[in-house]
């Protein structure tokens, strides 16, 4: 987290100093003592919060908890009726996490390796994933592409294992070759619908740029370049510059666009070339558009909808198959982490380590494992952006 994240945060603890100050010279010194205590507990409790993320406390603290619950098996069957899709982004981005995670807590690579390896044998099996059935059209299937390839791909990362080589390399050759050829630069998200989110292309694109670092192709540079170019060109929302949720070959944009779904275009964005995003347009409109302000500032929500106080339309259509509303803080943290994003980042960032705190653990083993799915996907998406480090 940039220093300058604790700009804010300190003045309004010290603030406080004032008024002690005020009473104090009018002899009322046993009263000054309320706002002088204040201002030193909201000024050690900012210290407290840039510490845990410094010094990597809550990325930890979420780290250990996805490994604890990803290592229970029910998470891997099919026997209870929940989208796979679901589960795969779970995957996905606790692959992520996870791959992170190995360079900030070394200790627990052992633990972390073995996770990723049960996700990774999850994702190869056909009985989970019937994109993998012959006569699939992969053109209509980027979700599928992007999130089982980031599973393989941070596995065979992290590991040099190539046992599911095969899988990760059919991935990259057809996602590089496909992208680029391709006339709207983008593939359809899911075969039962006719939609292309750049979203999900987006995360596409962070996959090939793991292909590439393991295989030592080219295919991440210049599909980003074809595809941010067509995104200007064609796909942004009238009333802002941001690429709009959804589109189809008929209609440039078919879904407004939401706060989860924008903020996973360009966190996956971000992440797949970090240096040439950091004053980046489409994340300063975010921020615009989605940033729910309140009176702390240690707190920050971000809402789902473009407009305050009109409900978001089309918006799980948007980011399907997640549900709007349920993932925007989360993924607004790894946003801001990714384009270090300072006061914005502390003030997402402060929820979590105030849960810490005050909530105590998650009950997870009293959620069935569909709605554990959802609520490790929101711990998973902060892990991210808790084990990312940008300047300022």
């Amino acid at each position: 987290m940039p220093l300058t994240g604790l700009l804010v945060p300190l003045l309004f603890s010290l603030a406080f100093l004032l008024p002690a100050w005020w009473l104090y010279r009018r002899d009322r010194r046993l009263l000054s003592l309320a706002p002088a205590f204040t201002a030193l507990v909201l000024a050690g409790t900012t210290v407290a919060i840039y510490v845990a993320d410094v010094n990597k406390v809550q990325a930890r603290y979420d780290l250990d908890l996805l490994l604890t619950e990803l290592a229970k098996r029910d998470l891997y069957t099919t026997t209870e009726l929940r989208d796979e899709r679901e589960t795969l982004f779970l995957f996905s981005s606790a692959s992520q996490a996870l791959y992170r995670g190995r360079d900030y807590a070394p200790e627990r690579v052992g633990a972390i390796d073995s996770v990723l390896q049960a996700m990774a044998a999850w994702t190869i099996r056909a009985s989970n994933l019937p994109q993998w059935h012959a006569g699939t059209d992969w053109d209509r299937s980027v979700f599928f592409l992007a999130h089982a390839g980031a599973v393989l791909g941070h596995y065979q990362l992290a590991t040099n294992d190539e046992r599911y080589a095969p899988y990760f390399r059919r991935i990259g050759d057809y996602l590089g070759q496909r992208m680029m050829r391709g006339h709207y630069k983008h593939l359809g998200s899911s075969g039962d619908e006719n939609l292309l989110r750049p979203a999900d292309n987006a995360a596409a694109i962070y996959v090939l740029t793991l292909f590439d670092a393991y295989y030592g192709e080219q295919y991440a540079g210049r599909t980003r370049q074809e595809w941010t170019a067509y995104i200007k060109k064609e796909l942004y929302y009238a009333e802002s510059r941001l690429p709009c949720a959804a589109f189809n070959e008929t209609n440039r944009c078919s879904i407004e666009p939401s706060a989860a779904a924008t903020g996973l275009y360009i966190s996956y964005r971000a992440a797949a070339a970090p240096a040439e995003v950091r004053d980046d347009i489409p994340y300063r409109e975010w921020l615009h558009y989605f940033k729910r302000f309140s009176g702390s500032p240690f707190g920050l929500s971000i809402r789902p909808n473009m407009r305050s106080g009109v409900e978001a339309r089309l918006c799980n259509a948007g980011l399907s198959p997640l549900d709007c509303g349920h993932f925007e803080d989360a993924i607004g943290l790894w946003a801001a982490a990714e384009y270090g994003g300072g006061y914005t980042y502390f003030r997402l960032f402060s929820g979590p380590v105030f849960e810490r705190w005050f909530g105590g653990i998650p009950d997870f083993a009293a959620l069935r494992p569909a709605r554990r799915v959802r609520a490790l996907t929101v711990v998973a998406l902060r892990c991210i952006g808790e084990g990312t480090q940008r300047g300022a």
